[in-house]
């Protein structure tokens, strides 16, 4: 994580991936591709990094182009909002554990939950905090 103080204001510097998360069909994140940018006091001191949400399957609450910051830890508590590798794509969604089942579910009514199945690769990136 790179994260610089400006001593002189209270802006720091966070890195935002170039290659979106997807609130749709997935996107592959790809760690090496970021850009640094300048925030102020408006992104939550907890964020990591940002990245930029790619469909509309979050919509309302997270639209296409959005960047949303995220706090990097690789556990969630049910109902966060993460962001997920998923068999090599990079996702934004709600996490939802039951005690039969893991799925990934959009906030768009129009897309149906991603039920993860014991032979996918699920990671999680990190919690989204804005």
């Amino acid at each position: 994580m790179y994260v610089r103080k400006n001593l002189s204001t209270s802006r720091t510097e966070r890195k935002v991936f170039t290659e979106p998360a997807s609130a749709g069909t997935g996107l592959f994140l790809d760690s090496d591709q970021y850009e640094e940018f300048e925030v102020g006091d408006d992104v939550p001191a907890a964020a990591d990094f940002g990245i930029r949400v790619s469909d509309v399957s979050m919509e309302p609450v997270y639209v296409n182009k959005q960047i949303v910051w995220v706090h990097q830890q690789d556990q969630l508590e049910n109902g966060n909002i993460g962001i997920f590798y998923l068999n090599g794509n990079a996702y934004i969604k709600k996490y939802q554990k039951n005690k039969d089942n893991v799925q990934l579910i959009s906030l768009n009514k129009k897309y149906a939950p991603i039920q993860i199945k014991p032979e996918m690769e699920l990671r999680t990136f990190g919690k989204v905090v804005k």
